[in-house]
């Protein structure tokens, strides 16, 4: 019997609580910093074609080398360069609304990071003079991305706390402590600049048309907070 006196008192008293839950309100809070960026993710792909596998193979081991070399020789240190989807495979075409098999294919992606911006040109021409490589693009990206997403993250709170504090006070309520805070993290996307030409700048100095500017560094947060209502 008193068992059961117990696990009534219980029911009644968690329904109660339920009934009275906390008044909450919950605004977003974005915020964004723009830097200049200090560091540059190249995406190149090297790609070939021939009649015998062999031969494709060993001319793309040439050329894979032969581009690694030249990053090396460029300053580029090893632990900046990654190979990756490295394959190879029968190459097919279309002839006259016909798939026609021609020969074979090797193809294998290299990237690599630089953080000396005066190379840009001599890279990027230097590259194109490898025959079957394609720069795919360049990004931009800054070394101190932790850092800034850390300083914008607290800028994001603080927009979400004076959202909120605006929204309580057109109801004339207050808002109390925070109760949940989540954070976007699909706001924390890097920002891409891509690199599809470089014309010459006449005079022969280095990188007149690379322009970095400035990138977009954003954070939003979501926040609950306690809404205070004082009656009368």
């Amino acid at each position: 019997m008193a068992m059961l006196t117990l696990l009534i008192g219980f029911c009644v008293n968690s329904a109660h609580a339920h009934d009275t839950a906390l008044p909450v309100i919950t605004v977003w809070g974005t915020a964004t910093t723009e830097v200049i960026p200090d560091e540059m993710h190249w995406y190149l792909t090297v790609r070939n074609k021939g009649v015998k596998l062999s031969d494709v193979a060993d001319d793309h081991s040439r050329i894979v080398s032969r581009v690694l070399k030249f990053l090396k020789d460029n300053g580029i240190a090893d632990d900046k360069v990654q190979t990756a989807r490295m394959e190879f495979g029968e190459n097919w075409e279309y002839r006259k609304n016909n798939r026609v098999k021609e020969g074979y294919y090797a193809s294998t992606s290299i990237t690599f990071d630089l953080d000396d911006f005066a190379k840009y040109k001599g890279l990027w021409f230097g590259l194109a003079q490898i025959q079957h490589v394609g720069i795919d693009s360049v990004s931009y990206d800054s070394s101190k991305r932790i850092m800034h997403q850390n300083e914008t993250r607290k800028k994001a709170l603080t927009v979400a706390r004076e959202k909120a504090k605006a929204l309580a006070n057109a109801l004339g309520s207050q808002i109390g402590e925070p109760l949940l805070i989540e954070e976007d993290m699909t706001s924390q996307s890097a920002y891409q600049f891509y690199s599809n030409s470089l014309a010459s700048d006449g005079d022969g100095t280095a990188d007149a048309n690379l322009a970095p500017g400035r990138i977009p560094i954003q954070m939003r947060v979501k926040v609950s907070f306690r809404l205070i209502t004082t009656d009368g």
